[in-house]
């Protein structure tokens, strides 16, 4: 009985496991997107045109991970720029594909005029 009992008990901790994993999946991806993207700013502003073979590797991984359709824009030319705006692209499929409802907004093109209430 206490096999079973501690049997049951395993079970269920590896299924609150996997279901935290799956819970925080859009946050890990998130963050690390965002560093990413930040380390490609700097690297941008700082006048830098070609990721380096390191960086370049660790996008790779970071997105690989990712699913197939949020991933799908990954540019990897080496280009700075390029890789930027994939990966802007990449985060904008990422909050699609955890907020299906969630739409980005272009102050040029929407009503400025119009406040929430």
């Amino acid at each position: 009985m206490i096999d079973h009992t501690n049997s049951r008990i395993e079970q269920q901790h590896n299924a609150t496991i996997r279901h935290n994993r799956r819970r925080y999946a859009f946050h890990r991806m998130l963050k690390a997107t965002d560093r990413i993207l930040w380390r490609l700013e700097e690297m941008n502003r700082d006048g830098v045109k070609t990721v380096p073979k390191p960086v370049r590797a660790e996008i790779r991984e970071v997105v690989d991970a990712m699913p197939d359709h949020v991933r799908e824009p990954l540019r990897d030319t080496g280009g700075v720029q390029d890789t930027l705006d994939s990966l802007f692209e990449i985060q904008e499929r990422l909050f699609r594909w955890r907020y299906p409802d969630w739409h980005d907004f272009d102050p040029d093109e929407e009503r400025l005029d119009f406040v929430a209430s």
